[in-house]
């Protein structure tokens, strides 16, 4: 068998494996996917119960990784601690273990009847349950179809005594192994994928079981590259618990390091075959790193604080006033949602104080406070409108009705200016990076344009509050003043370039705040005009 052979068979049979895994936990998802879920959100409370719920989770999954990304959404919308988040990431290396542990069984050609039994369950039921469950059979079926195809291919290496000499010093140079297997992880972004070639290289007997634990070793900390990838852009807790997985995985293949040949006469007890040897590898590895590390969660948290300094942005997205309860009263409803509503915008007003902070004194820690408290104010959102379209409608007074539905409008409305706070924070952060300054009278008009925009969305906030029913003059006044102050600060600023007192990049950047401070104050005057129709 050539080589392009040997590369062929094992990257379509990769291929094969990689869409049957993803098929399988495709499948899974919808059939279970929100149940854990809420099983991640209920049951953290403790490290050793995150655990739990984390090896469950990753296991039924079919991927740590997946579990790596779920977490940090978690954790971005406010749901999990990152205490919390590093219990269930402990959990959820050993849960990734499973998937070694089924590819280790030899079914043979059984994979065949397999995948034509979950096709016709998939294709009969589809959109049922039991269409769901023939996915499940079906990708399982697909998963070992790629196993076969990848070990028929990797038996061609025998026939390439370089190939085979680099594969069996992995064996005699642990280290070397160890970086190969992170490598490779890395580059795939699946551990189960390059725990599952291991595997078939020990099928096909080009491999000795030191080998295999070295590429595994690896595996653990190429694995990590997902959740660092998913962290980027992410919140101040997000990133610090990939700096933990990292971590963890570094420090527990540090640990196993220096004793893989006893570890290795240990594992050979456990069974008779190469598979199940490396496999039972694998499990022993990361249950034994969990089970010591589980109770330094506190130590993990305090070192990746100090890795990933700053102050963390903590806001509670889970509503306060909302709750299924109050669906069979209607009126009571819409009274809640006003006043989850209400929280919603301050939060918003944080953003806008936050973002004037971060352009007039060049402060980046300001410009993440609203990055991060937008994840929150986006997730709220969808909360808050869920809850208002559930309302029923036809069982409100008159009055209520119109209240239900300015409340539905001023929820984008207040969206809309958390985007405006992002769009302003994210040119400051643009200003700070390329060093960029204002002149001492942009400065001044920026400051002003920013207290009247702020002063009305307040305004809009408080009139929203006591619901008045008429607009104040001084609201119209403010609105009036800033679309006036825009134009004629933007004329003063081409003035200023003329002169040559201003930099014309910062000049746009300028001019763009200035417009989304003018939006925002449209967004306030819409929320003041909506509580009018009431």
């Amino acid at each position: 068998m050539g080589i392009i052979t040997v590369i062929f068979s094992t990257v379509g049979g990769l291929a094969l494996f990689l869409f049957g895994l993803r098929t399988l936990s495709n499948a899974l998802k919808r059939a279970i996917g929100e149940r854990m879920r809420f099983l991640l959100e209920r049951l953290t409370g403790r490290a050793y119960r995150g655990a739990v719920v984390g090896a469950l989770t990753s296991g039924i999954l079919q991927s740590s990784s997946m579990t790596m990304v779920l977490l940090i959404g978690l954790i971005n919308a406010g749901a999990l601690t990152l205490s919390q988040g590093i219990g269930v990431m402990l959990g959820a290396e050993i849960g990734t273990t499973l998937t070694a542990q089924i590819i280790a069984f030899k079914i043979g050609h059984y994979y065949l009847p397999v995948i034509a039994f979950g096709f016709v369950l998939a294709e009969v039921f589809r959109g049922k349950r039991m269409g769901d469950l023939g996915r499940v059979i079906l990708g399982f079926g697909i998963l070992f179809l790629g196993m076969d195809v990848i070990a028929s291919g990797l038996r061609g290496l025998t026939e390439s005594p370089g190939i085979l000499r680099l594969l069996q010093s992995c064996g005699s140079n642990i280290v070397l192994g160890v970086f190969v297997g992170a490598g490779v992880t890395a580059i795939i972004q699946s551990s189960s994928a390059m725990t599952a070639m291991v595997i078939a290289m020990g099928s096909a007997g080009i491999l000795t079981l030191p080998a295999a634990i070295a590429l595994i070793l690896g595996a653990n900390i190429g694995t990590t590259i997902t959740g660092v990838i998913a962290s980027i852009g992410s919140s101040l807790s997000s990133r610090r618990l990939a700096v933990t997985q990292v971590l963890v995985n570094v420090l527990g293949v540090a640990l196993f390091l220096p004793f893989v040949s006893p570890y290795s006469a240990l594992v050979t007890t456990t069974a008779g075959t190469l598979p199940r040897q490396i496999a039972n590898a694998h499990s022993l590895f990361n249950v034994t790193v969990t089970l010591l590390l589980l109770p330094c969660v506190g130590g993990l948290v305090w070192f990746a604080r100090r890795v990933i300094p700053g102050k963390e942005i903590r806001v509670d997205t889970s509503p306060r006033f909302l709750g299924e309860e109050f669906l069979n009263t209607p009126s009571i409803a819409v009274d809640q949602g006003r006043h989850e509503l209400l929280r919603m915008g301050e939060l918003t007003g944080t953003m806008l104080h936050s973002c004037q902070e971060a352009l007039l004194h060049a402060d980046l820690i300001h410009v993440k406070t609203v990055l991060e408290t937008e994840e929150a104010v986006d997730a709220l959102e969808k909360v808050i409108d869920n809850f208002l379209d559930r309302i029923d409608g036809a069982m409100l007074p008159v009055r209520d009705a119109r209240r239900l539905h300015a409340f539905q409008h001023i929820t984008g409305d207040i969206e809309r200016v958390g985007d405006h706070a992002v769009n302003i924070a994210e040119r400051a952060e643009s200003m700070i990076k390329k060093g960029f300054s204002f002149s001492a009278e942009a400065q001044r008009n920026l400051t002003d344009m920013f207290e009247k925009s702020l002063h009305l969305y307040r305004f809009s906030l408080q009139i929203l509050k006591n619901e008045e029913s008429t607009l104040d003059e001084e609201l119209m006044e403010l609105e009036e003043e800033v679309d006036q102050l825009e134009v004629r600060y933007k004329g003063r600023h081409i003035e200023r370039l003329e002169e040559g007192i201003c930099e014309p990049a910062a000049g746009i950047l300028y001019v763009e705040v200035l417009k989304n401070l003018e939006r925002i104050a449209d967004h306030a005057v819409n929320i003041a005009g909506d509580v009018l129709l009431i």
